[in-house]
């Protein structure tokens, strides 16, 4: 069996000297994974594609992430723009990819949320492990997404809780 491949994306900015090349590794996407990847049901059926950690070029990062299946997308202030222009170049070139966001800086309160930025398909507004494996059973099983608490969904452009 082909396992779907998942890539995470959690961009921060170089730190320290240039010639260093330092950056900060992403925990919360690191945390995501290895708690998803303990179950069975998800490790044989989901596999790690990409880890997104530096920032590249919009266009080659979207390249290289556009044979992924779920995209998810930790967000916080200093990644917003760049996640959201990254995932509208993704989905350009893959419509079919599932883009799952989460992190402090999505905008959850906001109704008009998907009309922003209908590119995204989940927001996990709350902690993400137990919710992120939920999802990925769901997507596995091809269960309905509205029974797991904790997510916003983007549903022909309206937001449904």
């Amino acid at each position: 069996m082909i396992r779907k491949k998942i890539s995470l994306v959690q961009p921060n900015f170089q730190q320290g000297p240039k010639e260093f090349n330092a950056h900060y590794l992403p925990y919360s996407v690191g945390v995501l994974w290895a708690y998803v990847k303990q179950f069975v049901e998800i490790d044989s059926y989901y596999e790690l594609d990409k880890m997104i950690w530096k920032r590249s070029s919009i266009s080659n990062t979207a390249r290289s992430l556009a044979d992924s299946d779920i995209i998810a997308f930790s967000t916080y202030v200093w990644n917003k723009n760049y996640n959201y222009a990254l995932a509208q170049e993704i989905k350009k070139l893959n419509p079919k990819s599932i883009f799952i966001f989460g992190g402090p800086e999505i905008p959850i309160e906001k109704q008009e949320i998907f009309n922003k930025f209908p590119f995204i398909d989940i927001v996990v507004k709350s902690e993400g492990e137990i919710t992120f494996k939920r999802v990925l059973l769901a997507l596995k099983n091809k269960t309905p997404l509205e029974e797991i608490p904790g997510l916003l969904l983007n549903l022909d452009g309206n937001a449904v809780d």
